[in-house]
């Protein structure tokens, strides 16, 4: 069979042609023993072939795991003595996400073209952000690439660690919340309505518990539409409000404000910003332009704000510590440990061990969270359900007692 083939060089050139072969997969084979990277593949007067599967590749996400993963590797195989380009062609033959595959085909593609590695990373925004380019140029320049992969590596794998925890903390409560919505909606939709029939038939008057019960769900039967239309309506204008910069900004200030919570959020966002800063400083990243980086990383817009001004007091001269002082997120504790690290030189490492406390203290508000929240979730559950299955007994206890005399 012939198939005809677009591809494209290590140079960036793209080539077409026509091959020979059993298969689409004898094909692909043919074209990497060329050195050149496939497009796309069709069969002359086939279907679409591999363009199809391509194109299907561009729709797979890249998550942060593999960019971690691919820091990992780049980093043992550059210590290892591999050249930048033959690392890249290893990995790619051993990364089993095909966007991935593609992107990493691309960085090489470029690199061996000339391009340097910090570029060709910058290139790819949505899967490198600013803050991996800005360390991989300083590696480059100082000539330590292998050291920054290295610490990039472990800077990725420290905060999907912390993600992973709070995603799994949170698993817990939202399966209650779930459980809780499930039960109420077949006790109001299945339950109710029968009982309904059996106490318009009596003569009984309703206790008042019963009446508030039968209403609500009179209300959701009638309403149901205007319900969800209105929660839906709700739901779009509260999130536009949070998207625009007065909405968001009034929405990270409250969270600040809520017990446990808010010191949560503000020791997970200190941890963010002294982590972030550190490992760009260590990296031989001018302070500025580190402040500009560890900005656009950093979720909360008050501390963004905070971090903002920063930049522009320093470049005035005044030292870091001296404005985290004025700043109302920033404890005592890590504002002496910041000055000590300016007074010794050693303001990198001090942010690391910043980066270090904070981290241990919101593994410990966390606990203390999941302590609250799991009880508080189960007692909640419990007075709705207890309040509907009351509703119903009380009047069912009447009815016996009517018939009794």
């Amino acid at each position: 069979m012939q198939f005809h083939y677009k591809a494209k060089k290590l140079s960036g050139e793209v080539i077409e042609g026509v091959l020979e072969a059993d298969n689409r997969k004898l094909v692909v084979h043919k074209l990497q023993q060329m050195r050149v990277f496939p497009i796309s593949i069709k069969e002359k007067g086939g279907g679409q072939g591999l363009s199809a599967e391509i194109s299907l590749t561009s729709l797979r996400r890249v998550s942060k795991k593999d960019v971690t993963t691919f820091s990992r590797q780049m980093s043992d195989l550059l210590r290892a003595g591999l050249p930048l380009v033959r690392s890249l062609q290893v990995i790619s033959q051993q990364t089993s996400n095909p966007r991935m595959v593609e992107i990493i085909r691309s960085l090489s593609s470029d690199v061996e073209g000339g391009m340097s590695f910090s570029d060709a990373l910058a290139k790819h925004p949505k899967n490198f952000s600013s803050l991996y380019s800005s360390m991989t140029k300083a590696g480059e320049t100082g000539g330590n690439l292998d050291q920054v992969m290295e610490r990039l590596a472990a800077f990725l794998e420290a905060e999907q660690e912390n993600r992973g925890k709070i995603i799994s903390a949170l698993t817990y409560p939202a399966f209650m919340i779930v459980v809780c919505v499930v039960v109420v909606i077949v006790l109001l939709t299945v339950v109710v309505p029968n009982f309904m029939v059996m106490f318009e038939e009596s003569d009984i008057e309703l206790p008042v518990t019963t009446q508030i019960l039968l209403g609500f769900t009179h209300f959701l039967k009638m309403a149901w539409w205007a319900i969800i239309g209105g929660v839906g309506g709700g739901i779009f204008l509260l999130y536009n409000f949070i998207k625009s910069e007065s909405g968001s900004l009034m929405f990270d200030k409250l969270k600040l404000q809520i017990p446990i919570i808010g010191e949560f959020i503000r020791k997970r966002e200190i941890s963010k910003f002294a982590r972030t800063l550190g490992t760009l400083l260590a990296n031989g990243v001018q302070i500025l332009k580190s402040l500009s980086i560890t900005e656009s990383v950093i979720s909360n817009q008050v501390l963004k704000k905070d971090i903002e001004q920063f930049q522009e007091d320093i470049k005035e001269g005044e030292r870091l510590s001296t404005r985290m002082s004025e700043s109302d997120l920033f404890p005592p504790v890590a504002v002496n440990m910041v000055s000590v690290g300016e007074e010794t030189g050693n303001l990198e490492t001090t942010l690391q061990r910043v980066a270090d406390t904070f981290d241990k203290e919101t593994d410990r508000l966390l606990k203390t969270m999941m302590t609250l929240i799991e009880p508080m979730m189960i007692v909640l559950m419990a007075v709705v359900v207890g309040f509907v299955v009351f509703a119903m007994i009380m009047p069912i206890f009447q009815i016996s007692n009517s018939i009794g005399q």
